[in-house]
């Protein structure tokens, strides 16, 4: 082997290895597309559990919401531009889950974010199919379903009162997480 070679094969070696070793993303970003409006849920005559948009290898369902202290509603969840803080098109939840499966990303989720604005009421969440967690987004347990649970907020500009921030959930294997609220938008789901 003469020099040039080897130095093309350590080159190309460092370049299998840097490629190998980036993270892996998956995001839903909720366009365009879907055009603004796209109406899921009630509306859309969905059921729960139905299937309603796939993007990046994600598949999202709508979900029954569960209400404080007890019982189900099942309402609305639509594209939306949020009033405040999610900058372009996000979605907004009305008394619904969204669960989103990220078991056809092509690899192992480990981490997922994403941001969200709330503006009242509170918010459910689920991870890998655990118990619905029902209560304000801002205060999430720090454990759901195994997994490490990081919720970031800060208040909304007045006059708007909400709360604004960035859900990270870490584990060795993620492959549901169901969220949703009452006035509640949800924007750059993101799978690592």
């Amino acid at each position: 082997m003469n020099r040039k070679t080897v130095l093309l094969a350590f080159a190309l070696l460092g370049a299998l290895l840097a490629s190998s070793s980036q993270a892996q993303t998956a995001c839903v970003k909720f366009g365009p597309p879907p055009p603004l409006g796209t109406m899921y849920g009630v509306p859309a005559a969905n059921v729960s559990g139905d299937l309603v948009l796939t993007e990046s290898g994600i598949n999202m369902h709508v979900y029954n919401f569960f209400k404080l202290p007890m019982g189900i509603a099942f309402n609305r969840a639509y594209t939306d531009i949020a009033p405040v803080s999610l900058p372009g098109q996000s979605i907004r939840t009305n008394n619904i889950n969204l669960l989103f499966d990220f078991r056809n990303v092509g690899f192992n989720v480990r981490k997922v974010t994403f941001s969200y604005l709330d503006l009242g009421g509170y918010e459910n969440l689920s991870i890998n199919g655990s118990p619905v967690y029902r209560g304000e987004l801002s205060a999430a347990p720090a454990v759901i379903g195994g997994a490490n649970v990081s919720v970031t907020n800060s208040p909304t500009p007045p006059p708007i009162s909400g709360k604004t921030g960035t859900v990270t959930i870490t584990a060795s294997t993620i492959k549901t997480v169901m969220a949703g609220g009452q006035e509640l938008w949800i924007d750059n789901v993101c799978a690592q």
